[in-house]
């Protein structure tokens, strides 16, 4: 049903299976643009994009904010710290996701909006392959913070001074939005959403 990537789709799954155990569930993992592409062409029912929507055929919902945050290996001269200032990310050798990745967007337009010119050494089409790339002391990741799994080789860093955050929202078509499966599906979701927030 939803198309996103694991960690969002998990939980929801489990808060929709909670209520309705009968439901079969499907998840196709895309990024944002290929997904709001199966969203619109009706190969997916409801997903979760990380950027708002300037499409009146999509109806979205505000799920969570997140902070996106740069992470660097143990042989950085980074590791030890907590925090970067924008400044400093200028001219580092940056491994990033492939252009359709919103992670990446976001970053580099918060970048650019604060005059910071970013150097991408490697693009890679997989979370894990920039995990490994950084590890490996190839350059510096880029993440949204809840996304990041904990590593005894890599740290990540706060920028300090410009805000990188991004907008993960409930999708659907808009004439599809009182469809059965598919309100049940956003309102089991966002009521717990919405009780965390109290």
């Amino acid at each position: 049903m939803p198309r996103v990537g694991p960690y969002h789709a998990t939980e929801m799954i489990a808060l929709f299976r909670l209520a309705y155990p009968e439901v079969k569930i499907s998840v196709l993992l895309g990024n944002s643009g290929v997904t709001l592409t199966n969203l619109i062409e009706l190969r997916a029912d409801v997903a979760v994009l990380a950027h708002a929507v300037d499409d009146p055929r999509v109806h979205t919902i505000v799920y969570r904010t997140q902070n996106v945050v740069v992470f660097v290996n143990r042989s950085h001269p980074w590791f030890g710290r907590e925090t970067v200032s924008a400044a400093e990310l200028a001219g580092q050798p940056f491994i990033l996701r492939e252009h359709g990745s919103t992670t990446r967007r976001t970053f580099e337009a918060a970048m650019q909006a604060a005059g910071v010119d970013i150097s991408c050494v490697l693009e890679i089409g997989s979370r894990e392959g920039v995990w490994k790339a950084v590890e490996q002391g190839l350059g510096i990741g880029v993440v949204a913070d809840f996304e990041f799994v904990p590593h005894a080789d890599l740290r990540t860093l706060r920028i300090t001074d410009v805000p990188v955050t991004t907008e993960y929202r409930l999708a659907c078509l808009r004439e599809r939005r009182y469809s059965r499966t598919i309100a049940a599906f956003i309102d089991s979701v966002m009521s717990v959403e919405a009780a965390r927030d109290c």
